[in-house]
């Protein structure tokens, strides 16, 4: 009787053994991935990994994460001290957009703030996660990414255009009740993607110059241009008025 069960014991040791070898003549990637080119072919003679290589010479294939996939990018110094205000308050919005910075990507979340900056550069780097259902962001690729510090509500703002630079600073040309002109001073808090955040100077429902302001002078009579016309606008440029470029 114990020989039978010894000759059990170990039909069932040969089991396992063969299952464990069976095991090895698959691989499974501990992530979801997509994999890359062939790194070996039939006939390529392969190496086991030593002490004094790590073996990657003999990879077969390279699997790379693409949902989720993280970004890292760098942020001047100069702009740390509001990111980790905006982590203190919660969870910091990202966007991914494509290196001409037309196109948005994909949208994600910050994931960490490296712990020390390039003192040669003074920036540090920053990684965040995205989604990438859509698979618009792939490994190695350039692309811009824009964080989401605060929103500001019922915020007045105009388009960066409209802002000129005066002798004692940001100006405007408001447009009055009368059709006349009038050069405003303003404070600009910041700008982002062709719009101005206006601190003071300006009131809701204001008409401003857009374009072409450099024809304009205090007290010139103008009339509000229908903006769904491409020529209601004429050429703003200086070349396109006979001057100098």
């Amino acid at each position: 009787m114990e020989e039978l069960e010894a000759q059990i014991k170990s039909d069932k040791a040969a089991i396992e053994n063969a299952k464990a070898e069976l095991s090895y003549t698959s691989l499974t990637a501990p992530f979801d991935g997509v994999t890359g080119f062939r790194l070996l072919d039939v006939g390529n003679i392969i190496h086991p990994p030593t002490t004094q290589t790590t073996g990657a010479q003999d990879a077969l294939v390279v699997v790379t994460q693409l949902q989720p996939i993280s970004v890292v990018f760098s942020l001047a110094t100069q702009s740390l001290p509001d990111v980790q205000a905006a982590i203190a308050m919660g969870p910091v919005h990202a966007i991914a957009f494509s290196q001409d910075g037309k196109s948005k990507l994909d949208e994600g979340k910050l994931l960490v703030v490296n712990n020390q900056a390039d003192p040669g550069s003074g920036a540090i780097q920053l990684k965040a996660q995205f989604p990438n259902e859509e698979r618009q962001l792939w490994p190695g690729a350039f692309v811009n990414v824009e964080l989401i510090l605060s929103t500001e509500k019922d915020a007045l703002t105009i388009p960066l255009g409209a802002v000129q630079q005066g002798p004692e600073g940001p100006v405007v040309y408001v447009v009055g009740a009368d059709r006349k002109i009038a050069i405003r001073p303003v404070s600009v808090r910041e700008s982002l993607n062709g719009v101005a955040l206006i601190d003071k100077g300006l009131e809701a429902g204001e008409n401003v110059v857009a374009r072409g302001q450099y024809r304009l002078t205090p007290g010139s009579l103008v009339s509000l241009a229908d903006p769904s016309h491409p020529d209601a606008v004429p050429n703003p440029t200086t070349a396109g008025a006979g001057m100098l470029p």
